[in-house]
């Protein structure tokens, strides 16, 4: 009787392993569709220069807005930001950031870059003491933060 349970057990799991792979069609098993993200906000408010994102940047993370903060990446810059942070989706790594921003309104008046470099006429690299660093893109659109880097990699602040 042991036996016969096992065989019955073992056929039962091969039927559901089947079913689930699309087992015995010629029909690949259709791909899993990614949850639903908010990466629709991703890249929606290009500014007009690469200094008045990075003010724009300012001013978001200080009111801790973090679909409008979000919203001047480009993906590729929202993969940078959350990496350095550590956190997903981006809407939670602005309140991450403006979390460890011990005085907003202080932080709020930091809207000029202490450094900027123009590596070309498409991409330039800004940065400032407890905002960080960026590189930002420009776009048939405008400007937009394609790179990020921490508050702690900017030297001499």
């Amino acid at each position: 009787m042991r036996s016969v349970s096992t065989l019955h057990r073992l056929a039962s799991a091969l039927i559901v392993a089947c079913a689930l792979t699309a087992c015995g069609t010629d029909d690949p098993a259709p791909a899993p569709t990614a949850p639903p993200t908010k990466a629709s906000v991703v890249g929606t408010a290009p500014q007009d220069s690469p200094e008045k994102l990075f003010a724009e940047f300012v001013t978001r993370l200080s009111k801790v807005d973090g679909p409008g903060t979000c919203s001047l990446f480009t993906e590729g810059g929202v993969v940078a930001f959350e990496d350095e942070w550590q956190e997903t989706p981006c809407d939670l790594v602005v309140t991450k950031a403006a979390g460890r921003i011990k005085d907003l309104a202080a932080f709020a008046g930091k809207t000029t870059p202490k450094s900027v470099i123009k590596d070309s006429d498409t991409v330039v690299e800004l940065s400032g003491c407890d905002v960080g660093g960026m590189k930002a893109l420009k776009s048939d659109k405008g400007w937009l933060i394609d790179a990020y880097r921490g508050p702690s990699s900017v030297s001499g602040c």
